[in-house]
């Protein structure tokens, strides 16, 4: 790495870190008022609330903080003439610009690879502590339909991976009941749903018969394979909250019970495509960096920009958000606006290229 590279690399994380830690403190001190009255008892419960907090607001924050940060840099360099003095020698508005391009591309890469684990469900979590006191979740009384099943939990708990009071039914060609399944626990491991002391009862086709219903009892009765708990917590979570990962699976097994995944996919093309937002938008900012400072203002054009950028993230946003409630189709909603916003950043950096 050229000394030129890790100059300016050095200058762009300096902008990044203090405006994303400056908006982050910010959002979490905002987070802090919000539930001032509702804070638990206990000192752990408060640190742990404010470091999901922390996390949640990254969801926002980080997107914002790449581009921000780089009309920062912009603004610095065209103040203390650097910029204008990089050009001099030389150096094209390419390869001024290419190491932040590269660093927005990674922190990107590396934010949404943190989306494929625990950390899509700070915002969960946070309701959790202000609501109940503890980090646990249960979710009461759902009635869902898996292939040719109806089930009942009267709760279930997605992070412990269990539940308890389980009725299954399995239907005969759906239309009639072919045995109902009981049992007062159950818990998944990890491929199946194990149910303690299942109480099986079956009922005969033919109900003329002297013994139409049939009980059995089994210790450790396995059935609906592959149906994860924490897909139960995504389709009835109110703030739809769910990790890469949770996304995809859900969406191979609901695709084909007849459930809307609308609001699913959605959630996963905004985990996976609207980060890139930040990178893309900073190709396209870069075009408009004047050469000098000697006949431009540089508040007016740190103001300019900050606004063209808040206002296209703003619509960028809204979008993701209609998308994610089911009101528009996320490949209209989400995948479409990418892709012009790439095809304008494709424009644009072959125009660097040229200067």
């Amino acid at each position: 790495m050229s000394l030129f590279t890790r100059y300016i690399s050095f200058l762009y994380l300096k902008s990044f870190l203090i405006v994303f830690v400056s908006l982050e403190c910010f959002f979490v001190l905002i987070d802090f008022v919000k539930y001032l009255d509702s804070m638990p008892d206990s000192a752990n419960l408060v640190v742990l609330l404010l470091f999901y907090s922390f996390i949640y607001a990254s969801n926002f924050i980080l997107p914002l903080s790449l581009v921000l940060s780089q009309i920062v840099f912009i603004i610095v360099l065209l103040k203390s003439s650097q910029f204008t003095a990089f050009l001099s020698l030389g150096y094209s508005k390419a390869r001024i610009f290419n190491p932040i391009f590269a660093i927005s591309f990674l922190i990107t890469i590396f934010y949404i690879l943190l989306n494929t684990t625990s950390f899509a469900y700070a915002r969960e979590k946070m309701d959790l502590i202000v609501e109940q006191g503890f980090i646990s979740s249960f979710k009461k009384d759902l009635f869902v339909k898996y292939n040719n099943n109806y089930i009942y939990f009267e709760k279930i708990f997605p992070l412990l991976q269990s539940a308890s009071n389980v009725k299954i039914y399995e239907m005969r060609d759906n239309v009639t009941i072919r045995r109902i399944i009981e049992s007062k626990e159950a818990r998944f491991d990890g491929v199946d749903w194990i149910l303690d002391s299942a109480k099986i009862t079956t009922i005969d086709d033919d109900v003329s018969h002297n013994k139409p219903l049939q009980v059995s009892y089994e210790e450790n009765f396995k059935t609906l394979n592959k149906f994860k708990p924490k897909i139960l917590d995504n389709i009835y979570e109110k703030h739809g909250s769910v990790s890469i990962v949770d996304a995809y699976e859900a969406i191979e097994l609901l695709k084909t019970q007849g459930v809307n995944i609308d609001k699913l996919r959605g959630s996963l093309y905004y985990l996976l495509f609207f980060p890139f937002f930040a990178p893309l938008a900073m190709v396209c900012l870069s075009n408009f960096t004047p050469n000098s400072n000697r006949y431009v203002s540089l508040g007016f054009v740190g103001f300019i920009m900050i606004l063209c950028v808040l206002m296209l993230w703003g619509i960028f946003f809204s979008f993701s958000r209609l998308s994610m409630s089911g009101f528009l189709a996320p490949e209209f909603s989400i995948l479409l606006p990418m892709f012009i916003l790439f095809l304008c950043s494709c424009y644009f950096y072959n125009k660097l290229l040229r200067n």
